[in-house]
């Protein structure tokens, strides 16, 4: 875990929730990979489900298999596009 650099924006912070307590980890940092934290398909498709409940957006499983960072980013430009989408 890269603890050294925490998760800073609030979509970090939500999803670093999601990850902590779906991999049972204390700790989620902005650097950490899904998938080397421990995560695997299934746990990447109860982290999509989670994400779409509360954010109504998805990701694919293979944009969740990346850093936390990366994933945030994706998830605020998804939230963005759909939030323009409704206009």
């Amino acid at each position: 875990m890269s603890i050294d650099h925490p998760p800073s924006t609030q979509m970090e912070q939500k999803l670093a929730g999601y990850w902590s307590e779906l991999l049972g980890l204390p700790e989620i940092g902005r650097a950490d990979h899904f998938i080397s934290l421990g995560g695997n398909s299934l746990l990447a498709t109860m982290l999509a489900n989670r994400i779409e409940e509360d954010l109504g957006v998805r990701p694919t499983m293979g944009e969740l298999f990346n850093t936390l960072g990366d994933v945030a980013s994706l998830c605020e430009q998804l939230v963005e596009e759909q939030a323009e989408d409704g206009r």
